[in-house]
């Protein structure tokens, strides 16, 4: 009979990031674990809080499966001698898997006739195999940073304290490093008291929350978001927290309880992002919105303590985070007396790589990289000058107070004190914008001049790194290149930005000093298109039609995305076979061309001489479309040949006796395939058929 599995492990607060991994493994752990011991089950759901880390298996049956595995054993002519008897290598065999001689069978392989054993496992009670189970299953979790206490050599987050384990309403017999599971767990570390005794699993939720514990994840989310609601009803405001603080406030209290606090609103004078920050990141509180979007002189913390105490809680935050924000408003202050140009001697004294240089030295090159891509993507005067301008500016206010000490606001601080010395608007931004994208699903640069200067920043940081031998190397990426990689297929597919990138990469690692600057931009452009390659399968396009774009990937990724998104939809609608078909019929014969050139004059037959003319008149409107960025007017001319490719199949023996015309039929047939190749590389489309 299935009964539900229960398991708590106990310690002492952990880290929020260790309650995470701690979660994600301990579901992918126990499905692997129950699969491989043979224990169905109807599924499992995971709790957590700062104390605990607990599994619960839905009618996780009462007895494993029968296990029936075959096992092959030595060659029939090692197992049996010539009379038929079984040698010592057939016994030793039987024997090693517990069954007599007579129970071999010999069975026909690949590789010759072999014994065979067919060993029938029974599966034990559940009760009998869940101690192993469970004690393999904590052993298993493994975390960032890990500790050892008292006498043991087992490593834990922090130190597990108790352990809980019920199957049905039974205690499951587990011993752990001198501790026995038992039926009771622990409430809230200061608003409960005692042990608490869980029954069976449909009631642990219940049992921990008389005991003031939300053990639920999903629970202390919607109870710190009512808990935002309340503290705020009737005030006119509303929080604005951030995902990130908030999944990791949820995973720092058990029983949340939130609280209003306020600050003076003189600092209401520096720039809302170092507000936020110094709330989320160094406290996190979360920050609150007045009626009119702006942001007001309060925040709320949630705590994890005793209710009543609320005021003295309140007090005491709004102390820190005074404390924080004078500090905010002195660096600021300070920083303001030097504009961004003023600190760029600052920048000589920063090193950026102990082989490359100074970040003075970056910032001179990231100037002639934008040149560079303006002149390539033909972006005019206008634009060069910004993007110039924003990359001498960009790294300056790495050597800022405010950024020293708040480093995630590089870039913002740099944008803000920009503006505040006359700085042009395109220029301040980009200064921001040139670290965009920094993660999957960040926002792309906006400006022209940040699109520009974030490539240039990449290019120059790719070119270094694959130039000094630092590429990543297996899941090792300590200069974050894989990212990006990405971050540059993702801006020159997605922005109207027709731009070489490998060229770019090859002036960067030339401007580097390295001695085969055409070899590291070759290695980066590869390195970008698998990068890409997989982008775009996740993004939802098919494999092969993916391939098909990927040779002109590295020099115009957004044309190729554009061809791409062309060939999806043609396949959707049905067309793209159509097209497929044609070029495949002369694509297959045709590489068995010799190389002669195609004349017109052999061209004997109607309809040969009518696929030719439709191919002259196909290459101008397909480059012109190609040209105009119309892919599906391009695809449209491809698949107005198709007739014509037809009727030549139809009525012309290509292969035929005469030499000359069967050369000249097969140039016809190249000149047509390598019209498709123009647009795609359709020799990598794969048919519904294959």
């Amino acid at each position: 009979m299935a009964r539900d599995l229960l398991l708590e492990i106990g310690t002492e607060e952990l880290p929020w990031g260790a309650v995470q991994d701690g979660r994600r493994q301990l579901a992918a752990n126990a499905a692997a674990a129950l699969e491989r011991e043979r224990l169905p089950h109807r599924g499992m759901v995971i709790y957590s809080t700062p104390r605990r880390l607990a599994l619960v298996v839905r009618e996780l049956e009462d007895r494993q499966e029968d296990a029936v595995t075959e096992v092959r054993g030595p060659s029939r002519e090692a197992a049996f001698d010539a009379d038929g008897k079984p040698t010592r290598a057939a016994e030793g065999f039987a024997r090693s898997r517990g069954l007599g001689v007579e129970d071999l069978e010999v069975r026909p392989t690949e590789k010759g006739d072999f014994v065979f054993a067919t060993v029938r496992e029974e599966g034990k009670p559940a009760l009998e195999v869940l101690p192993g189970i469970l004690e393999g299953l904590i052993r298993s979790l493994s975390f960032r940073k890990s500790m050892r206490w008292g006498d043991g050599e087992f490593r834990f987050a922090r130190p597990v304290r108790w352990i809980l384990a019920l199957y049905g309403t039974e205690v499951v017999p587990l011993s752990f490093e001198g501790m026995k599971a038992g039926r009771a767990t622990r409430g809230h570390r200061f608003l409960s008291s005692g042990e608490v005794e869980v029954r069976d699993a449909s009631s642990y939720l219940d049992a921990l929350r008389e005991a003031c514990v939300l053990a639920d994840e999903e629970e202390r989310r919607g109870a710190v978001l009512a808990g935002m609601e309340e503290a705020l009803a009737g005030m006119g405001m509303r929080a604005v927290p951030s995902r990130d603080t908030l999944d990791e406030v949820i995973d720092l209290v058990e029983y949340p309880h939130v609280i209003l606090g306020r600050f003076e609103e003189r600092f209401l004078d520096l720039p809302r992002e170092v507000l936020e920050t110094a709330m989320q990141e160094h406290q996190r509180y979360f920050p609150v919105e007045d009626g009119k979007g702006g942001i007001a002189a309060a925040f709320l913390v949630v705590q994890n303590g005793d209710p009543a105490r609320e005021e003295t809680i309140r007090r005491g935050n709004e102390r820190v985070l005074r404390a924080r924000l004078e500090d905010a408003s002195f660096f600021f202050q300070e920083d303001l007396r030097r504009g961004l140009e003023d600190r760029l001697e600052d920048l000589k004294a920063v090193v950026w790589q102990a082989r490359l240089g100074s970040l003075y030295e970056k910032s001179m090159r990231l100037e002639g990289l934008c040149s560079e891509i303006c002149v390539r993507a033909h972006l005019g005067p206008e634009a060069e000058e910004k993007a110039r301008r924003a990359a001498m500016l960009c790294k300056a206010d790495l050597v800022t107070s405010m950024v020293i000490e708040f480093p995630t606001l590089q870039g913002v601080m740099g944008r803000i004190y920009a503006l505040r010395t006359g700085e042009d608007e395109e220029v301040a931004w980009a200064v921001e914008e040139h670290y965009r994208p920094r993660f999957a699903g960040d926002a792309l640069p906006r400006t022209l001049p940040g699109t520009v200067l974030s490539l240039a920043d990449k290019a120059d940081n790719l070119a270094a790194c694959f130039g000094s031998g630092l590429a990543p190397t297996g899941s090792e990426d300590p200069y974050a290149l894989r990212r990006q990689a990405q971050a540059v297929m993702h801006i020159l597919s997605s922005a109207a930005l027709h731009l070489d990138f490998t060229a770019v990469v090859e002036r960067a690692a030339d401007n580097l000093g390295f001695s085969d600057p055409g070899g590291v931009a070759g290695e980066v452009a590869e390195f970008c298109r698998q990068r890409w390659r997989q982008m775009l399968i996740n993004e939802g396009f098919d494999y092969d039609l993916v391939a098909a774009v990927m040779p002109m990937a590295p020099h115009d990724p957004h044309d190729a995305k554009k061809r791409l998104e062309t060939l999806q939809a043609a396949r959707r609608r049905g067309s793209l076979q159509r097209a497929y078909t044609g070029f495949e019929r002369c694509y297959n014969l045709s590489r068995k061309w010799g190389g002669r050139d195609l004349d017109e004059a052999l061209l004997v037959d109607e309809a040969e001489r009518e696929l030719y003319s439709r191919l002259v008149w196909a290459q101008e409107p397909l480059r012109g479309h190609l040209d105009a960025c119309e892919h599906g007017e391009a695809l449209g001319v491809l698949l107005e040949l198709a007739p014509a490719i037809d009727r030549f199949f139809e009525n012309v023996f290509v292969m035929g006796d005469d030499e000359s015309l069967r050369e000249n039929r097969l140039a016809l047939l190249n000149g047509v395939a390598s019209l498709f190749f123009e647009f795609a590389d359709f020799s990598q489309v794969v048919t519904e058929g294959d």
